[in-house]
């Protein structure tokens, strides 16, 4: 028998797929954008508001880049809390000053 936590979870679960988006594709000036803004951010220890994509949501977040790894395609970075973080390259869609 399916009890009415079940239900919610399922439900939940659904309502999670449906909010799903595709991945943006990004023009070559956008990449050229993108790697830019995170060489300056690395260079000058400068907040950046990063939009990356990850498991079909696009999410915002204010970084401070810290290393990037070409060898593993990874940014190396610190966020508003100063926590560690990283990022592949083709996470990251879009970047703001």
């Amino acid at each position: 028998m399916i009890t009415n936590g079940q239900y919610a979870g399922v439900i939940r679960e659904i309502i999670s797929d449906l909010n799903k988006v595709p991945k943006p594709i990004l023009t070559q000036d956008t990449k050229e954008r993108i790697e830019r803004a995170l060489i300056d951010s690395a260079q000058r220890q400068e907040d950046i508001l990063i939009s990356f994509y990850r498991d079909g949501f696009i999410s915002n977040m204010y970084i401070t880049v810290t290393r990037i790894d070409l060898n593993t395609d990874t940014v190396h970075c610190t966020d508003a809390f100063n926590l560690n973080t990283e990022f592949k390259f083709d996470e990251i869609i879009d970047v703001a000053d």
